[in-house]
């Protein structure tokens, strides 16, 4: 792992991580599948990496709006979580997702 501390002072910031080797620590990969999604709605949909009560890592999503004239499930892959070397713990993986959009119009 590679870690730099920068402090901002407006403009852009450039930091140089320098050199990592990939091959350290694993990844998880995960899929999922959200079932019945409404037309013209967009999804919030969260994933969680537990280590019983303590989260290792979060992903947030929005998942824009699909456009097919009734629900459809709709299948997600590539959520990803890295784990750095050394952990051979039984982990949770933790996912929920909401609407968005609640398909309302306004008139004005």
């Amino acid at each position: 792992m590679l870690e730099r501390q920068i402090k901002p002072e407006g403009g852009v910031v450039y930091c140089d991580l320098g050199r990592l080797c990939p091959e350290a620590g694993q990844t998880i990969d995960c899929s999922l599948v959200l079932a019945g999604v409404l037309p013209e709605r967009r999804v919030a949909l969260s994933a969680e990496l537990l280590d019983g009560d303590t989260c290792l890592g979060a992903r947030l999503f929005a998942i824009p709006p699909h456009h097919k004239p009734t629900a459809t499930d709709l299948r997600l892959t590539g959520l990803r979580f890295y784990l750095p070397e050394g952990t051979c713990r039984t982990l949770t993986l933790r996912a929920d997702a909401h609407y968005m959009d609640r398909n309302e119009r306004c008139l004005l």
